[in-house]
């Protein structure tokens, strides 16, 4: 009965080593291997995208924080030249105006000495 036992035994282990050296049970390895490649892969892949969305979201912001910036510092710079401009045309003008009062009292008096040569000769 040993040796039933024994040959069950080498058949047992001749069987196994049979079905280890199968080519399915390679091909489902390498299968499984792939696999494993593939997700990490993926894994990686989802990790740079992620990476890729914050340091996107980072340069927006950085560019609109600039922009903000760069649009408050043009908006404060037009304001003192708008103000400098109106400065200048109220000076002018007040010029004008003290040019046409000069004229007109210089104007009046002639007006008057002109009528009262009309009507006192």
């Amino acid at each position: 009965m040993d040796i039933k036992v024994e040959e069950l035994e080498k058949l047992k282990v001749h069987k196994e080593a049979v079905e280890k050296s199968s080519p399915l049970v390679a091909i489902r390895e390498k299968e499984l291997e792939i696999n494993a490649q593939v997700l990490q892969a993926k894994k990686k892949a989802e990790e740079l995208i992620q990476e890729a969305r914050q340091k996107s979201a980072k340069l927006k912001e950085e560019a609109v924080k600039k922009g903000y910036e760069e649009g408050k510092t043009i908006f404060n710079r037009e304001i003192e030249r708008a103000k400098k401009e109106a400065e200048s045309i109220k000076e002018q003008a007040k010029k004008e105006v003290e040019e046409i009062k000069k004229k007109s009292k210089e104007n009046f008096e002639k007006a008057v000495e002109e009528v009262l040569k009309f009507i006192l000769p």
